[in-house]
């Protein structure tokens, strides 16, 4: 009874793992790879009002100034990225 007991965990085990690991390994992607005008503009305005919330919090005293450069960065590049990518749909 141990011996079955025992095979049927590392089964159990084994495909849990494996479901949870197997779409690292697919090829196609489920992501769409080109957003059309309004879901860029949507993506844009969602990322300005992080920007104002940063920068508010910022304000506050909540966040420090590196970690706040470093991320007003980062969504500045990526805005730029999603308005180059608006230049080109349109």
């Amino acid at each position: 009874m141990n011996f079955v007991f025992t095979i049927a965990v590392i089964v159990l085990f084994s495909s849990i793992v494996w479901y949870m690991i197997s779409p690292l390994f697919e090829e196609e992607s489920k992501v769409p790879l080109r957003m059309n005008q309004g879901d860029l503009d949507r993506k844009k305005q969602v990322l300005l009002r992080q920007i104002k919330e940063l920068e508010m919090d910022h304000h506050i005293g909540n966040i420090s100034d590196e970690d706040f450069n470093g991320s007003r960065l980062a969504l500045k590049q990526e805005i730029s990225e999603i308005i180059a990518e608006l230049k080109k749909v349109l």
